[in-house]
């Protein structure tokens, strides 16, 4: 009977220290007890930092192939339908002759059908439960924006996101996300320029003197479906492909 009462005694003695550790556990992180406010705020915030960074990321890769396959346009109004991409026409026939029309979009304007598309994935990616106070803590929202970087190399896409978190004075926001991809758009694009520049002008492109004038940073390929041209360009070493469209003359 003794040893009974003593193992009771025991199994009383740990239930209590098991109720102690979650209390305190629960303290340390619903109210900050026993660590610093910067501490305790930057916890509360990285869920919300993953999160912003995993969205970000799922966009970009959900979505460059079909923004390079298509010539920059998500939804382009004039386009060949070509391996299951709507490509977009950078230069429009022109009845009778062998040249066409430059209609080519500025640099501008594909970045931010890039932005676009990414601002309403992350609007729809982002968890809004995280963005809710809790007991020790306010959490304010603000706007969410997107800023496109471009370079030789690559593409980033960076996400401010004004939220604050407040606990006793202290206040902490919600640090910028920057999310890098093998995209070389600005370099891709000025290719592109050259080639639509010639197609308009004489009706042809020599790719090929082109690319060992580039010293082969640059491949160009072209594919002829009927009476169309379809130009697809990539960077030496990268695996970001940019398709675009020219018109050639149907006989109706």
């Amino acid at each position: 009977m003794q040893k009974r009462g003593q193992v009771s005694v025991f199994a009383i003695v740990g239930i209590v220290i098991l109720i102690i550790v979650a209390l305190l556990f629960f303290l340390r992180n619903e109210y900050g007890f026993f660590v610093s406010p910067t501490s305790f705020l930057s916890d509360k915030a990285k869920p919300i930092e993953d999160n912003l960074k995993t969205c970000a990321d799922q966009s970009l890769k959900n979505n460059l192939e079909e923004f390079g396959k298509q010539g920059g346009d998500f939804f382009p109004n004039e386009y060949l339908f070509y391996q299951s991409k709507s490509v977009k026409f950078y230069c429009k026939n022109l009845p009778n002759t062998e040249t066409c029309l430059n209609v080519m979009p500025s640099f501008d304007e594909i970045k931010n059908n890039l932005k676009n598309k990414i601002d309403f994935d992350l609007n729809d990616c982002l968890d809004r439960d995280l963005i809710k106070s809790g007991f020790g803590y306010k959490i304010e929202a603000g706007k969410l924006n997107t800023e496109l970087l471009t370079s030789s190399s690559n593409l980033a896409v960076k996400v401010h996101y004004d939220v604050k978190i407040f606990k006793d004075g202290n206040q902490y926001g919600i640090k910028d996300v920057v999310v890098n991809y093998d995209a070389p758009i600005e370099e891709i694009y000025a290719v592109a320029v050259d080639i639509v520049n010639s197609e308009a002008r004489v009706g042809f492109f020599e790719q090929l003197l082109y690319m060992l004038n580039k010293k082969g940073q640059y491949v160009v390929n072209l594919d002829k479906p009927y009476p169309d041209k379809v130009y697809k360009i990539n960077k030496k070493n990268s695996n970001f492909e940019f398709w675009f469209a020219i018109e050639g003359e149907r006989n109706l």
